[in-house]
């Protein structure tokens, strides 16, 4: 007498139907001009890591960066809301999240006083930090300050662009964007920074970094 296997006799379980793509940036962007909070969450969920860490390089510092973060969201909810920015002109809106983040970076005492002001209308959250967790980003932010003394010996201009195409991981030409300039001149000046860091990074001692 033959056996037959049952997993011959039924077919092979179908695979589970693929969710839902997520909402594109375009969209995202016209559900803001629509006024849908729901929009800022996902955008904030999409491109907050990127602010942050952008942020966190650009000031050595992981509490500022938490405070640029929610300025530059509280801004972007803010220019929706005043106007109709009109339609994305860029394939994702990460360059001109980071022009807000930016502007925000260069204006502190501006936006540490609207963030108070709208932190103080809303449940504070608490966050504790654990030891470790404390100490990791110590040690993090140590290294992130060595780095920062080595570029800011490079001019501003050049400064600023080698954050933004390696910090904050832009293309070229999204660098050009937020910078306002062409992306022959992004190009030039990330060729002369990179001549110029090597030597700058190995200038920098501890005691520079304390």
């Amino acid at each position: 007498m033959t056996m037959t296997s049952s997993r011959q006799d039924k077919p092979p379980p179908a695979a589970p139907p693929a969710g839902p793509p997520g909402p594109t940036d375009h969209e995202l962007w016209d559900a803001l001009r629509r006024h849908e909070p729901e929009a800022l969450g996902d955008l904030f969920s999409r491109y907050s890591g990127v602010v942050h860490a952008y942020a966190v390089r650009h000031t050595g510092s992981y509490g500022f960066a938490d405070d640029t973060v929610q300025a530059t969201f509280i801004t972007v909810w803010r220019q929706f809301t005043r106007s109709d920015p009109g339609p994305l002109v860029h394939g994702t809106a990460r360059a001109w999240l980071l022009t807000i983040a930016r502007n925000e970076l260069r204006n502190t005492t501006r936006a540490r006083r609207r963030l108070a002001q709208f932190i103080s209308r809303q449940h504070p959250l608490h966050h504790p930090d654990h030891a470790e967790a404390v100490a990791a980003r110590v040690d993090s932010e140590k290294q992130i300050q060595t780095v920062r003394q080595a570029l800011s010996k490079l001019p501003a201009h050049e400064r600023e662009t080698v954050e933004l195409v390696y910090w904050a991981e832009l293309s070229v030409a999204e660098a050009a964007v937020v910078l306002g300039v062409a992306e022959g001149t992004v190009k030039a000046r990330l060729s002369r920074a990179r001549r110029r860091l090597p030597a700058l990074l190995d200038q920098t001692g501890p005691e520079e970094t304390r």
